[in-house]
């Protein structure tokens, strides 16, 4: 009986001992909670249009004489297609096209026009943008008759070392009834690093000049360090004075620069002399400088419609050269046949001459340029002498007589009463003596080191006076 009671009580503790299964365990398997909960809709990117053309690589996509035909075209991004498009090429609020790629649209008349588009998704939302489009007319030339060169650019001994001596000089120009300063705006000087910007010293000299009641022929010209196509050379010369690399970083400088002094500054010259050596290297290259001009040109129309560009002072006539001294002959054909017509308003010469050689030879001079713009149908653009003189006491070229103070007044009175009939603007080289050396360049001033008058500058003053 013991051992019944035993194997019973046995066989109930094992029964016990089994567990139920979970009742979850008798389901069929059930979908996964991720997929219960409906997912968050993802948001439209933004809705975003963009013009082409732009200024990015060329000025020649924006401004152009006119009529200027463009092409436009919307980049669409973002927001929920179809899109509806609306364009407005010439700001006077009509719809002129509905397509993303429209047809060319031609500007007729010139002036400044904001081409917009405006882009609407199926949601409702939209975007617009605009691009400022310059259609380019004739240009205001001023009517200068008496300038100056004056290099009030320079803060060193020798030239302009303090703004007071800027005043100055400025007196004394103004004193004299000069009526525009031809002044360096070296790329070097006012953008020294790609993104460096220095106008403070400039923006200092430029509000003296100005409120002296004169008017300013700036020179746009040379290479930034960055810029020059002669990386390799540690000569500064050859650094500033070769091409630049790439004419858009000169035509970016130029609409900077015009966009900076428009308020105060309207005629632009671009470059000194590119027809020597000196100033274009590795030599001269008369379809080189077309380029730049064209670009420059552009880029200071688009920061100014009113602005006036001036051909960059040839030296010489432009025409007559001489390979041995590294002036290039027909520089200004040649750049007429590299397409430089339409991209100056102006056209300059540097016709020096010995004084004993007589007037009569400077008006062939000039009488050679201008038939060489005639046959080009230039019949119309001024021709202006940027640059004229004579350096007294220190010899110039070997069969040169030296010239005394005296000798030089005369030489100004016969340049200011013999040329007017055959240009309308003759700037003298120039303000002031440089040093007291025997260097010829240093002593073409009207006015001594010490700011002291010579006789030209009194014979200036009553031509001025009596005109």
């Amino acid at each position: 009986m013991r051992h019944f009671l035993f194997l019973l009580a046995f066989v109930f503790l094992c029964a016990c001992s089994v567990t139920t299964p979970p009742t979850t365990a008798l389901n069929t398997t059930t979908t996964p909670r991720s997929t219960l909960i409906p997912p968050t809709p993802t948001a439209d990117p933004a809705l975003r249009a963009e013009i082409t053309p732009d200024s990015n690589q060329s000025f020649k996509q924006v401004a152009a004489r006119a009529p200027f035909s463009v092409t436009f075209a919307a980049k669409i991004s973002g927001g929920a297609s179809p899109y509806q498009v609306e364009w407005d090429f010439d700001g006077d609020g009509k719809t002129d096209s509905a397509e993303e790629k429209p047809a060319p649209f031609t500007f007729t008349q010139a002036g400044e026009y904001t081409a917009t588009v405006t882009v609407k998704d199926r949601a409702g939302k939209s975007a617009s943008s605009t691009r400022r489009i310059v259609a380019i007319g004739g240009a205001l030339v001023p009517t200068w008759k008496y300038g100056v060169t004056a290099h009030f650019e320079r803060r060193r001994a020798g030239y302009y070392p303090t703004l007071a001596e800027v005043t100055r000089a400025a007196e004394l120009a103004q004193a004299a009834g000069i009526q525009a300063v031809r002044i360096d705006f070296n790329w070097d000087m006012l953008n020294p690093e790609e993104h460096r910007w220095e106008f403070r010293d400039y923006d200092a000299m430029v509000q003296i000049v100005r409120a002296h009641k004169l008017d300013i022929l700036a020179i746009v010209d040379y290479s930034s360090w960055w810029a020059s196509s002669a990386q390799d050379s540690n000569d500064w010369r050859v650094r500033l004075y070769s091409e630049p690399r790439r004419n858009y970083d000169f035509a970016q400088y130029t609409y900077e620069l015009v966009s900076h002094f428009k308020s105060e500054v309207r005629v632009w010259q671009i470059w000194n002399e590119p027809n020597t050596i000196g100033f274009w290297k590795p030599q001269p290259n008369a379809a080189h400088y077309a380029q730049l001009l064209q670009e420059a040109y552009l880029a200071a129309k688009y920061a100014d419609p009113k602005a006036v560009v001036v051909f960059a002072g040839m030296s010489g006539n432009g025409i007559d050269g001489d390979a041995a001294s590294g002036l290039a002959t027909n520089f200004i054909a040649e750049a007429y046949a590299a397409g430089a017509k339409n991209y100056f308003d102006v056209m300059a010469i540097h016709p020096y001459m010995l004084p004993n050689s007589g007037i009569n030879a400077v008006r062939e001079k000039i009488a050679a340029t201008r038939a060489v713009l005639n046959k080009n149908g230039d019949e119309k653009i001024p021709l202006w002498l940027t640059e004229i003189g004579v350096p007294n006491d220190a010899p110039w070229w070997q069969t040169a007589p030296l010239q005394s103070e005296t000798d030089a007044a005369n030489w100004l009175a016969q340049v200011y009463t013999h040329l007017f009939d055959v240009t309308p603007t003759i700037f003298w080289y120039d303000l002031q003596d440089q040093s007291i050396g025997a260097e010829p360049e240093q002593h073409f001033g009207l006015l001594h080191l010490d700011f002291s008058p010579k006789p030209g500058y009194e014979k200036l003053k009553s031509l001025v006076a009596s005109r």
